[in-house]
């Protein structure tokens, strides 16, 4: 099994509490390889990471992350600075593996694996370019990224990629088209784009392949009342289910849980499990970080967990459907007019 992981030398020690916990729980394979992507990593945390896997008796290589606007000779842009970055790895990653690897898990640092993984890795693609879960979007997201009608926008943190077919069809050379069509400018980066061209084309996987904090802090229809999503591809009990019995927890952020698993203060519903594996790592002796968000966030925070949860979804979904899209919306057309 080859696995994908990107970072930068911030999150080496997330990246392997995730691979820990993807050793422990996948005992039974009888290879696993990892291909690290990094960014400024020191060598020192590359040997920590390195130990993990020998002690698995698995493998991994790092590689350094290319620059992609420099290779694409195009200013990758986003409406938000702090979304930029590693994500197009996905997109090429072809050109990053060897040509005989076929499927690939591409997972984000900021997930565990609670289950065996043999069932996932051994799907039938079918005609599917990749495997993934529902992100549940709403229509003025859909339509902000440029969602087909018959697509389904799928979470890029965690996702089986079919690359026999990506080559077949050269699916590399296709995004680079699109990415010149748009100028280089995407809401959700690399996720817009493979929802985009892979619409139709993507087999939905169940929600237990990538439990979202979401699942965790929202009950079923508390989930619609926040997102209102245009389709959602999952019933009730599958959504439960997940939260039960998760294969992949993806510890995303979410507004009404102050802090991340790695972060001082987290109070996440699935931050025991984090930390068990945690403990399994050479860094299970540092110190958890200080927190990323802001004061002004944490405020917004603090008030909002006093205040009724019912009221306090629909306010922000409010915030979320309808004033943020048009925030996002004007931030592209002003990109665009400016040409930079």
């Amino acid at each position: 099994m080859w696995v994908i992981y990107h970072s930068s030398d911030k999150f080496a020690e997330v990246s392997a509490v995730s691979i820990v916990s993807l050793f422990e729980n996948n005992k039974n394979f009888k290879d696993i390889h990892v291909l690290y992507i990094e960014k400024d990593m020191t060598e020192k945390s590359k040997e920590k990471l390195r130990k993990i896997t020998k002690k698995y008796r698995r493998t991994i290589e790092f590689v350094s992350m290319p620059n992609w606007s420099e290779k694409l000779n195009i200013k990758l842009s986003t409406t938000k600075k702090g979304w930029l970055g590693f994500g197009y790895n996905r997109l090429f990653i072809t050109e990053l593996v060897p040509e005989n690897v076929n499927r690939v898990l591409y997972l984000d640092s900021d997930t565990i694996i609670e289950g065996d993984l043999t069932k996932l890795w051994n799907i039938d693609f079918k005609d599917n370019y990749i495997a993934g879960v529902d992100d549940c979007l709403s229509r003025r997201y859909a339509k902000l990224v440029d969602l087909p009608s018959n697509g389904t926008y799928c979470n890029s943190g965690v996702l089986l990629m079919n690359l026999k077919k990506w080559r077949e069809d050269n699916i590399k050379q296709i995004f680079i088209n699109y990415i010149y069509e748009k100028k280089g400018y995407f809401v959700f980066n690399e996720q817009s784009i493979l929802n985009h061209i892979f619409a139709g084309k993507i087999l939905i996987l169940p929600p237990e392949y990538n439990t979202v904090t979401i699942v965790f802090a929202l009950e079923y229809d508390e989930m619609h009342i926040l997102r209102m999503p245009r389709r959602y591809s999952y019933t009730e009990a599958q959504y439960l289910n997940a939260r039960k019995s998760p294969k992949i927890v993806h510890y995303t952020g979410f507004f009404m849980i102050p802090y991340r698993p790695w972060e001082k203060g987290s109070t996440h519903p699935y931050l025991n499990a984090y930390m068990k594996y945690r403990q399994m790592t050479p860094w299970a002796d540092a110190l958890l970080m200080n927190a990323s968000k802001g004061k002004l966030t944490r405020l917004g925070q603090d008030i909002c967990l006093k205040l009724p949860k019912r009221l306090v979804l629909r306010l922000l979904s409010i915030v979320y459907n309808y004033f943020r899209p048009i925030m996002f919306e004007h931030k592209k057309k002003k990109f665009l007019k400016s040409g930079s």
